[in-house]
């Protein structure tokens, strides 16, 4: 079984990417900061230098220069003469500018006819820049791995919570269904146990419904099955009791029903064909045939009605249906379709008639199993089909709404 992928490791990806990111961020914006107040710094360095050399070449022809290296150097030129040469092309505009490879900033005095050009070369710009980056680098990494270790750490803490409710789980007998203590789980995991909660609600539930159907089929079961053994113990005995055998037929005939319905509702639990469609005009035609209930269907003119359910689960709701209005029933059954599609089954009761529900209820008079409306239940609310239950006008009415 695959381990899966790691809460842990994957905020704390994401928080250190989103660190680097912002580090990158944050590095290229100071970047661009610095290399702006570099080029102001020099330009300002390079004007003062281009004035000052300008005034000395003003008050005297004869001025000691510093020689020109690689990456700097200054031309002087006097009524469009050069005096002190350099290695980019004569400005003729004033100002700073960028010329092959070099930051130049020139200056000019008319009235003497000089003009000053002074220029700091590009590799130095591009090694003063590289410097600063580097050192803001070198200071960066210490504060981001400080930064990753006390993320990596409010991380951790943050999912001790998980990692507790995960141990009360694993901590568990199999027989305990209780809901289980969220403890102080974070807002975004709460639902977790919530679902988990209901979860195991729902599972105690349908222990308790299969654990109360286990009893009542068992005592069920046991009524018939006792009853036909009281009978073959007559015979066995020679007692001569003409009733005997016909009342072994009956229990038999109950214990067969009852298994019947029984398989039913294992078939009921069984039925998963997701997507699959049936006819509800053919298949009910085919249940009322095979029931052999006496049932008028009236198709409403409606040549096909296509429905998302498995045939076999329509065909078990209908024969319910049809077979609990022929035994509790008072006669004429109906099968009504009607568009929608919506299919009703009805059919006259008495005046005390009433529908029983619950799995094994039924009236005090009748000998079925009691089985045969929970089974419709069960098949309808897991194939999503609606249900509704009427009892007027001296007729009882079950309504399948698809």
């Amino acid at each position: 079984m695959s381990a899966g992928w790691s809460l842990r490791g994957r905020l704390l990806r994401r928080v250190v990417i989103g660190i680097a990111a912002s580090w990158m961020l944050g590095l290229l914006l100071s970047v661009l900061v610095l290399n702006h107040e570099m080029g102001e710094l020099l330009d300002d360095s390079l004007r003062a230098s281009a004035r000052f050399t300008l005034t000395l070449y003003k008050s005297s022809d004869k001025v000691d220069l510093p020689q020109p290296t690689a990456s700097s150097a200054i031309r002087v030129m006097r009524d469009g003469v050069e005096i002190v040469g350099a290695d980019w092309p004569v400005l003729t505009r004033n100002g700073g500018q960028n010329v092959k490879g070099w930051r130049v900033f020139r200056v000019s005095d008319p009235a003497s006819g000089i003009s000053v050009e002074v220029g700091q070369s590009d590799d130095w710009w591009r090694e003063e820049l590289l410097e600063s980056v580097g050192w803001l680098l070198l200071m960066m990494v210490p504060v981001s791995l400080l930064l990753a270790g006390v993320v990596g750490r409010a991380v951790t803490s943050a999912l001790r919570p998980a990692t507790r409710f995960a141990e009360r789980l694993q901590s568990r007998k199999p027989g305990d269904l209780s809901p289980v203590a969220a403890g102080n789980l974070p807002r975004e995991l709460a639902p977790i146990s919530q679902a988990m909660n209901l979860y195991l609600d729902r599972i105690r539930d349908h222990v308790e419904a299969e654990r109360q159907f286990a009893t009542h089929a068992a005592h069920e079961l046991r009524t018939p099955i006792a009853a036909a053994s009281a009978q073959a113990q007559l015979m066995a005995a020679g007692v001569n009791d003409p009733g005997a055998a016909p009342r072994m037929v009956e229990a038999l005939r109950r214990l067969s029903q009852l298994v019947d319905r029984l398989l039913q509702l294992s078939r009921a639990e069984a039925i998963g064909a997701a997507g699959a469609t049936c006819d509800l005009v053919q298949v009910t035609r085919m249940v009322i045939a095979d029931t052999g209930v006496a049932a008028i269907f009236d198709d409403g003119d409606i040549e096909a009605a296509v429905v998302t359910i498995p045939p076999e689960a329509l065909a078990l709701i209908l024969g319910n249906l049809l077979r609990n209005a022929r035994d509790h029933g008072t006669g004429d059954i109906r099968v009504r379709l009607a568009p929608g599609p919506v299919l009703t089954v009805s059919n006259r009761v008495d005046a005390d008639g009433a529908f029983h529900h619950n799995m094994f209820e039924k009236s005090a008079r009748s000998s079925g199993t009691g089985l045969g409306l929970g089974i419709v239940q069960k098949i309808a609310g897991k194939e999503g089909i609606g249900l509704g239950f009427e009892i007027a006008d001296g007729r009882a009415r079950v309504e399948l709404r698809f």
